[in-house]
């Protein structure tokens, strides 16, 4: 099961009222809990996905209310096309495709995780805007560059190597 960590402005986004909030647990899945927070480029609305263990991320664009009932599922499909992007072998990735998609949402529960989310979503608002906004980006690109950026949390490793790592010993 997946617990997304939402941001006030996440919640909002997602029309979540303090009912539908679970209790943050820790994480039982591998690449479980993820901080989620929105922000808006070029008129479109983009949601951070950021996995709390490893500091990896990723973006969907596009949002809108239509999505939102099903936003479990386009979640996992986001992380099932990051780790295809990644390079992960097929089994891994089967792996998650195949997750039961369950997804409870609850509030943050670090400061300094939201300081690392704050700081994610400067640089991919910086690299989406440096290269000319959504339109002439390469977001896959981005998302690979910001998850090779040594973390300091992360004792300077880069985040798709601790991913790499939890990973590796969860099979």
């Amino acid at each position: 099961m997946y617990q997304l960590r939402c941001t006030k402005k996440a919640q909002e986004a997602l029309a979540l009222k303090s009912a539908d909030l679970s209790e943050p647990t820790d994480e039982t899945f591998v690449l479980g809990n993820w901080y989620v927070n929105i922000f808006t480029v070029n008129r479109r609305k983009c949601l951070l996905f950021m996995e709390e263990s490893t500091l990896a991320s990723f973006v969907l664009v596009g949002l809108r209310k239509e999505h939102i009932k099903d936003i479990g599922q386009i979640f996992n499909k986001g992380v099932v096309q990051f780790l295809e992007l990644e390079g992960f072998p097929a089994e891994v990735i089967s792996a998650f495709e195949n997750a039961p998609e369950k997804t409870a949402f609850t509030k943050t529960v670090s400061r300094k995780l939201l300081g690392n989310m704050n700081d994610l979503l400067s640089l991919y608002d910086h690299f989406i805007y440096d290269d000319g906004g959504l339109s002439n980006c390469d977001l896959n690109a981005i998302s690979m560059r910001i998850n090779r950026t040594p973390q300091r949390n992360l004792n300077w490793k880069y985040s798709i190597d601790a991913v790499r790592e939890i990973i590796g010993t969860a099979t």
